[in-house]
């Protein structure tokens, strides 16, 4: 396996895919740094796109969350509306992750995907994505929630 070293870890350019029957894509051959890796993916409805955080972010998400105590209700709301809008998918040997029937619902998935580099995310969208929300009430939360957790 390519290290992390090789390619600065950076998600750049643009990619084609597909979405198959079981809901797999196959992550782009130029942002595979390591075999087998845990990555968090979410929903992210400002962006119309699902938002892809590589093992490097999530340990970042996991550290930020570490600091939450449940004593500030504001970073707790936070931490369970992004959780429970998140699921954690591990990229297979052939390079594959699988997605959720919700998670490819709300980006509006089909057949054809759009891998978007974002330098340390990257972007999974549809040719077709549903508008981008940022004004309703459902939308600014995952935003503050996001901002809450320094993100």
């Amino acid at each position: 396996a390519m290290s992390i070293g090789a390619n600065n870890g950076l998600f750049t350019g643009i990619h084609n895919g597909k979405l198959d029957e079981k809901n797999r894509v196959t992550i782009p051959a130029a942002w595979r740094f390591d075999a087998e890796a845990t990555f968090l993916a979410m929903y992210h409805p400002a962006l119309a796109a699902i938002i892809v955080f590589p093992p490097s972010m999530a340990a970042r998400i996991h550290d930020a969350a570490l600091q939450v105590t449940v004593s500030d209700p504001v970073k707790m709301d936070a931490l369970s509306l992004l959780g429970a809008n998140s699921i954690q998918v591990t990229c297979d040997k052939a390079g594959r992750i699988t997605l959720n029937e919700h998670i490819v619902k709300e980006a509006r998935l089909e057949r054809e995907v759009i891998f978007r580099g974002a330098f340390t995310t990257f972007q999974l969208a549809s040719p077709t994505p549903p508008k981008a929300d940022r004004d309703s009430e459902s939308a600014k939360a995952i935003l503050r929630a996001l901002r809450e957790l320094g993100l």
